[in-house]
């Protein structure tokens, strides 16, 4: 293919995958219900890790006093000692990670599904240095089929937000007005780790930020 048929494909598969507005409306709710849901069960393993640390802190504490009295060897002491501390370090770990995930992922949400509402209009208003990096923010690749179309692999966030089976969820959620019951691991292609996973839902852009190598 010559690249300028190849660039119109590329054109054409952005409006192929834009996300009209009433999908972004119910995929905001499915997103959000999950949030919530998943903010709830962090928040009781935070508060277990935190009553763990408080214990924790109670026999450091005891077993320095112990020390003192003479009931405590110095090589039993640093050996517990050196046992508490790794686990207060990973335990501390925790308990912020856990306070400012699903918060950070909540806030950059509206984000993410703005640019995947708007992307071939943002697709076809840029010029052709910015379209490189659009198509590294949207996809991890994308492929030139034997038929002269254009397919792509969306990248973390917007491979759930372009999925169809997504959109479908989302929107059969809505229309029977029960988001409570849905549960990531009952849509195909959404799961827990691409909400609020390493990459988790950021925006994948700022200014079309660079985000991985493809086309």
């Amino acid at each position: 293919m010559f690249i300028p048929d190849v660039e119109r494909a590329v054109e054409d598969y952005y409006r192929r995958v834009q996300i009209p507005e009433h999908v972004i409306t119910a995929l905001r709710e499915l997103i959000t219900a999950e949030f919530d849901r998943l903010s709830a069960t962090s928040k009781q393993e935070r508060q277990a890790y935190q009553r763990e640390r408080d214990d924790l802190l109670d026999e450091r504490t005891k077993l320095l006093q112990a020390h003192y009295a003479g009931a405590v060897p110095l090589d039993l002491l640093k050996t517990e000692q050196d046992r508490i501390s790794k686990r207060l370090a990973f335990l501390e770990a925790q308990i912020e990670a856990g306070a400012t995930e699903y918060e950070q992922a909540q806030a950059h949400l509206d984000d993410c599904l703005a640019l995947a509402k708007d992307c071939h209009a943002i697709y076809t208003s840029i010029d052709d240095s910015l379209r490189r990096i659009a198509n590294q923010a949207f996809f991890d690749k994308l492929y030139v089929t034997e038929a002269d179309t254009v397919d792509g692999q969306p990248g973390v966030p917007f491979n759930i937000m372009f999925n169809p089976e997504v959109h479908a969820t989302a929107r059969r959620r809505q229309a029977d007005g029960d988001l409570s019951r849905t549960q990531t691991g009952d849509v195909g292609g959404l799961n827990n780790d691409d909400l609020v996973g390493p990459a988790g839902i950021e925006p994948a852009t700022s200014g079309l930020k660079v985000r991985c190598s493809t086309i």
